[in-house]
């Protein structure tokens, strides 16, 4: 399967998967909001992105450089510009990535203490003989085991996409970007 996927892109000679894109003008690959900003600092445009981290991401981990194919010769301080803004925004992408990251292992390090808590509290006021203490150990025993599924839950399903995400990010932060 994954050869029939590379054979839809072109290869360089030093094997690396070409993913092509064509755009009227340099400023087609921007956002279109923040035009007074310089290259550097302005936001790709969203369907770029998407399609650049599609094609990363049907490609596998095969090397690959971006190539873009533009209706007019673009300066060679030009192109510098657009190399250095793609790099930053994926850049800027990787930190949000790792931002997310973190405040997941934050929550799951509530969603533990909390756990253990209830958990605790309902180990502790277990031997009790009275009905209303009995329901609020079991409510506390339940809650304290959902709070530390949440915090498992967090770590071992939530996690793997956020650090996909990122890997794919560092590729194209990484990548070679080519002008036609």
């Amino acid at each position: 399967m994954k050869k029939k996927i590379i054979e839809r892109y072109d290869v360089s000679d030093n094997g690396e998967v070409i993913i092509k894109i064509s755009a009227k003008k340099v400023e087609d690959l921007y956002n279109e909001y923040d035009k007074k900003s310089s290259f550097s600092k302005k936001d790709l445009d969203q369907e770029l992105v998407e399609y650049i981290i599609e094609s990363v991401n049907e490609i596998g981990k095969e090397p690959f450089s971006l190539k873009f194919y533009l209706e007019d010769q673009i300066p060679k301080g030009l192109q510098e510009k657009v190399r250095n803004s793609i790099k930053l925004y994926f850049s800027y992408l990787q930190d949000l990535e790792k931002k997310k990251m973190k405040e997941q292992v934050k929550n799951s390090f509530i969603f533990i203490i909390i756990g253990l808590f209830f958990t605790t509290c309902s180990l502790l006021s277990g031997d009790s003989e009275s009905f209303i203490v009995k329901i609020l150990s079991e409510g506390m025993l339940v809650a304290g085991w959902v709070s530390l599924w949440e915090a498992l839950a967090t770590l071992l399903i939530k996690w793997l996409p956020l650090t996909k995400k990122l890997k794919t990010f560092t590729r194209v932060f990484n990548c070679d970007v080519e002008f036609a």
